[in-house]
């Protein structure tokens, strides 16, 4: 038996309704090689929430021919990594 408790209702509908950007799909990467970069490059990108698109200031933290995958922090504090086509980021 779990001592795990599960989450309260107001925990579980703000874990439901917190927008999560939208990254690039597999059939988008098209299995390209995926290189990982040695130091993060400081970046400014434009990442897409359902909603609406949003710039954001993050590091390249790897890449593809023709994307790269851009780790960010929120000012809510929440890490998210999304896969954004390369030509949306530029160097800060």
């Amino acid at each position: 038996m779990s001592s795990k408790r599960p989450p309260s209702p107001a925990a579980l509908n703000d874990f439901i309704t917190r927008p999560r950007p939208v990254s690039l799909s597999e059939q988008e990467l098209e299995g390209r090689p995926v290189v990982e970069e040695e130091t993060p490059v400081p970046v400014t990108a434009w990442v897409r929430y359902p909603e609406t698109a949003v710039q954001v200031e993050g590091r390249v933290i790897a890449h593809t021919s023709k994307a790269v995958l851009v780790q960010y922090t929120t000012h809510g504090g929440a890490t998210h990594s999304v896969w954004v086509w390369g030509s949306a980021v530029s160097r800060r």
